[in-house]
């Protein structure tokens, strides 16, 4: 008699997972083995374990030792778990009834849904990452099958390695696996017809997905960012593959569409980048837009011979829209068809490989961002056929030197340009009417450029950070300078706006800190907020008296500003407008001007006198605050209110006349004048406020001209020299400032 021994290894943790039914019949099949099945030298295989059609068997003379690896199991077609009366579960299952209809079975939860039961969640604290789905629960007499996975059940659950889904299950949720990072592999039974949104969003440890037959469609941004993945079978019994469904799958390097598709969405493998050729299937009827963006690894473009909506004419290697004549997709092999009229939107983004490609005279429209991001591209000529160039057309083509734009442009984008960074030189036709929003912004080795006379408006940010751009004449043609138009062109020098120029915007020549010349046409009636914002080698200004306002912060830090000369048309100068303008000497307000904003000369530490004419009326807040050379002022008749702090720290004032106009000296107003020795206040002023006269520690003689006592704060002469200075009063009112603070406070109260 044969006796045989055999030893099988489990780890710990295998142990805990298998059924023990499952180990005792195993040993059982092994032993018959040996006994019945052993009976000669020859026989050398022994079945170990059966699941439905499959065979499990291993050579007989390595069963001394059989190691099952910790994590590894043996599969079942379909997990049936039966739990009894006492709500156990049978074999190696562990079960947590929660309620009625919702249960724990192996750290899965599932719920009771229309009699069959849906998987909605793990155990967060014992789950340890293989998720095996059941397929069948025997419950209480009853019995549930596991038809669904519902919406976010395992979503972002970093613990999660692999998933088998049984063939019961028909549908997959949306998010159900997104941002499961572990994620490696996972099995979809052929029952399942749809994956929902983000299904596998994320999954960037996912190598390779099988998409069964019965599935027919592909959600939006189903897997999304699975960078693991490598290649994709779409299968024939799909027909939609929904937008954004690959998006940055950039390890994805083949990809086999399905001849029963007819819609890819918009973006479906935008940032494909490993992507090095597609095929479109003649059952394709809509392309989204983006489907292929920024696939810049891609060589080959072919549409299938029968598709009456899309072509790859001539083996062109683009995708074109058969009906319309637009490329849409295009590669660095394509070479774009006479037939082509336009090219369409993102046709080439992020193309960057793309050298070279000649446009040909039939096409007449450029679209939305058709070459951004073309970094390799050096040269470009749109042909005179051509009469629009879309938004962000040749954006960021950062090796882009030279671009001849065609007679026949009328229009020109949004950003067409912007971010080119090493182009020198650019010649704007007569054709083109207009220049679009942030069309050069950026071409930091933009040098020279032409505007041509049709153009009518320079909109916003249109030339903004053109460092090396160092001078611009703009034609009479030219009405609008908008908003931020040549900011921060640092190596600006001169620029000349011709007449037909009505308004400077907001912030258009700001921080063109080496701009020293500038001519203002005559046409100018409005300069705006931050015009010329910090130009500080700006020297001298002179604004035609077509000009009516000038905006807050206007000629603010043109710390080399010596001199400006204002126009009779100015009615308002507006807040801030030559703060610290440091070398500001000398300034004529004219008498259109009615009214000086808030800190117009703060910190113009050079000035030493201003004129203003009569006409103004009211001196804003803090208007010449720190103006410490300021050493005369002459304020007119017409001046109705001074607001706080207007003269704050003019330390080199020494005398001032408040006009018979003003009934009221705000706060701090003359605060810190320390060089102030003599002040007039007229019969009109009734309210001086706190700290008016703060810190004149030089004052020697205060008229006041009112017979009754202002009302006036305690403190408005305080850590001043009046308690050593003269106060002149009317003569039948001596007795009545001294007998009120702070008045009773001067050295002398004499009668004027």
């Amino acid at each position: 008699m044969l006796f045989c021994f055999f030893f099988v290894t489990l780890s710990a943790e295998t142990f805990n997972i298998l059924d023990m039914k499952r180990t005792l019949l195993l040993a059982w099949a092994v032993l018959l083995s040996v006994i019945a099945g052993v009976q000669t030298a020859m026989a050398q295989k022994v079945t170990l374990y059966s699941a439905g059609s499959k065979a499990y068997e291993c050579d007989i003379a390595l069963l001394d030792s059989i190691v099952f690896s910790e994590g590894q199991t043996i599969p079942d077609e379909e997990i049936v778990v039966t739990v009894d009366a006492n709500d156990i579960a049978d074999g190696e299952h562990w079960f947590e009834k929660i309620d009625e209809t919702n249960f724990y079975i192996d750290d899965i939860k599932y719920t009771v849904q229309n009699g069959d039961l849906v998987v909605i969640g793990y155990n967060e604290t014992f789950f340890k990452g293989e998720a095996r789905i059941i397929s069948k629960l025997k419950y209480h007499g009853r019995t549930m099958n596991v038809v669904g996975i519902s919406d976010k059940a395992f979503e972002g659950c970093s613990r999660l390695t692999s998933v088998t889904i049984p063939n019961s299950v028909t549908s997959i949720g949306d998010s159900v696996f997104e941002d499961c990072g572990a994620l490696l592999s996972v099995t979809i039974p052929e029952g399942v017809t749809s994956f929902g949104e983000f299904a596998f969003a994320y999954c960037s440890s996912l190598t390779s997905i099988t998409i069964p037959n019965s599935v027919t469609s592909i959600g939006r941004s189903a897997f999304v960012k699975c960078t693991g993945l490598t290649s994709i079978i779409i299968p024939e019994s799909v027909t939609s593959i929904g937008e954004w469904a690959f998006e940055r799958c950039r390890g994805l390097i083949s990809v086999a569409i399905g001849s029963g598709v007819t819609s890819i969405g918009s973006g479906a493998f935008d940032e494909c980048s490993a992507l090095t050729s597609v095929t479109i299937p003649n059952s394709v009827t809509s392309i989204g837009k983006d489907a292929f963006c920024e696939c810049s690894g891609l060589t080959s473009i072919n549409v299938e011979t029968g598709n009456t909506a899309y072509d790859s004419r001539g083996n062109c290697n683009a995708i074109i829209e058969t009906a319309t004549n637009t490329l849409i997709v295009g590669c660095k092999n394509t070479i774009i068809p006479e037939s082509v009229t336009s090219i369409g939107s993102y046709a080439f983004r992020a193309c960057s490989s793309l050298t070279s490609i000649t446009i040909p005279n039939s096409v007449t429209s450029i679209g939305r961002s058709a070459f951004v991001g073309c970094s390799s591209l050096t040269s470009i000529t749109i042909p005179n056929s051509v009469t629009s160039v879309g938004d962000f057309a040749f954006s960021v083509c950062s090796s882009l030197t030279a671009v001849t734009i065609g007679s026949g442009v009328t229009n020109i984008g949004k950003s067409a340009f912007a971010g080119c960074s090493s182009l020198t030189s650019i010649t704007i036709p007569n054709s083109v009417t207009s220049i679009g929003d942030e069309i050069f912004r950026n071409c930091s080795s933009l040098t020279f450029v032409t505007i041509g006379s049709g153009v009518t408006s320079i909109s916003k940010s249109a030339f903004h950070d053109c460092s090396s751009l160092t001078s611009v004449t703009i034609p009479n043609s030219v009405t609008s300078i908008e908003r931020s138009a040549f900011a921060r062109c640092t190596s600006l020098t001169s620029v000349i706006i011709g007449s037909g120029v009505t308004s400077i915007g907001n912030y258009a020549f700001g921080e063109c800190c080496d701009l020293t010349s500038v001519t203002i046409g005559s046409g100018v009636t409005s300069i705006g907020d931050q015009a010329f914002y910090s130009c500080s080698s700006l020297t001298s200004v002179t604004i035609p008296e077509s000009v009516t306002s000038i905006g807050g912060f206007a000629f603010s830090g043109c710390t080399g500003l010596t001199s400006i000369t204002i126009g009779s048309g100015v009615t308002s100068i507006g807040n801030w407008t030559f703060y610290n303008c440091s070398s500001l000497t000398y300034i004529t307000i004219p008498n259109s001007v009615t009214s000086i904003g808030d800190a117009v000369f703060h910190d113009c530490s050079s000035l030493t006198s201003v004129t203003i004419l009569n006409g103004v009326t009211s001196i804003g807040n803090s208007a010449f605050y720190n103006c410490s050379s300021l050493t005369s002022i002459t304020i007119p008749n017409s001046v109705t209110s001074i607001d706080s702090y207007a003269f704050f720290g003019c330390s080199s004032l020494t005398s001032i006349t408040i006009p018979e106009s003003v009934t009221s000296i705000n706060s701090y107003t003359f605060s810190d004048c320390t060089g102030l020795t003599s002040v007039t206040i007229p019969e009109s002023v009734t309210n001086i406020h706190f700290h008016v006269f703060r810190g004149c520690c030089s004052l020697t003689d205060v008229y006041c001209f009112s017979e009754n006592v202002p009302v006036t704060g305690i403190d408005s002469f305080e850590n001043s020299s009046y308690s050593s200075a003269t106060l002149h009063v009317p003569a039948g009112s001596v007795n009545a400032y001294k007998a009120v603070e702070p008045w009773n406070q001067f050295a002398n109260i004499v009668a004027i």
